[in-house]
This record gives structure tokens, C-alpha cells and sequence, in this order.
């Protein structure tokens, strides 16, 4: 009898365990939702200052950086509301910005010309 209170009492400290955990989980899916609703915030303060090719930018770095971007952006939207940053920032800023940072953010960029009419790219122009 004495091996069969233990393993009722093992079971019993497993299941309150099992209990205690899942009643922390959606505390921090409560959290997690918050600090995205925040974010959510504080990115489209930021995407209002942002002028030129700047959300172009902000899309190839959340690509690239996410983790990094999200605290610049976070950062940046903070200053922004303060009123400590009140001009716009061009895509050119935004990239010299993460480059300063040591962040080399892969803009798509591409060279066309107007010809009879219709663009062509420098490729198709070297082609011909």
C-alpha cells in the first residue's frame, strides 16, 4: 500500500504541476499580443514620418533584421512622439542609418530607360 500512496502522490504533484503551467501559458500570450499591439503602434508612427523609398527600406530590413529593426523602429517612434524627432526621414536616411549601425540592408534597385515609348532595363539595353 505504502508504493501506492507515492505513486498516487507523484501523480498528484505532476498534475499540479501540469496545472500551474498551463495556467502561466496565456499570461504570456496575453503579454506577447500586448508588446505586438504596442509595436503595431509604434510602427505606423513611424511609417508616417517616413518620406521617397523610407518604407521600401523598412520593409527590406524587417526582412532582413527583424529583431534589430523592431527596437530602431521602436527607438525611433518613441523619439518621434516625444517631438524630439520631427522631420521626415527618406528611404536614403533610413539606409544610412542601418548601415552606420553595421547593417547592410539588400534594396532591390534597377536602372531603366525611356526609349520610343516604353522603359527597358540597362541589361536589355546592352543586349541590343
Amino acid at each position: 500500500m505504502l508504493g501506492m500512496d507515492e505513486s498516487i502522490e507523484l501523480k498528484l504533484l505532476r498534475l499540479r504541476k501540469m496545472k500551474q503551467m498551463l495556467a502561466s501559458k496565456p499570461v504570456s500570450d496575453l503579454r506577447s499580443s500586448r508588446e505586438e499591439e504596442e509595436f503595431d503602434k509604434y510602427l505606423n508612427v513611424f511609417r508616417g514620418s517616413l518620406i521617397d523609398r523610407g518604407v521600401e527600406v523598412l520593409e527590406a530590413a524587417m526582412r532582413d533584421y527583424p529583431e534589430v529593426t523592431r527596437k530602431i523602429v521602436t527607438v525611433l517612434a518613441k523619439k518621434i512622439m516625444e517631438g524630439k524627432l520631427v522631420d521626415k526621414i527618406s528611404g536614403a536616411e533610413l539606409l544610412r542609418l542601418f548601415e552606420n549601425l553595421g547593417l547592410h540592408v539588400h534594396i532591390e534597385t534597377s536602372i531603366k530607360y525611356y526609349k520610343h515609348g516604353e522603359y527597358k532595363s540597362l541589361s536589355e539595353l546592352l543586349r541590343e
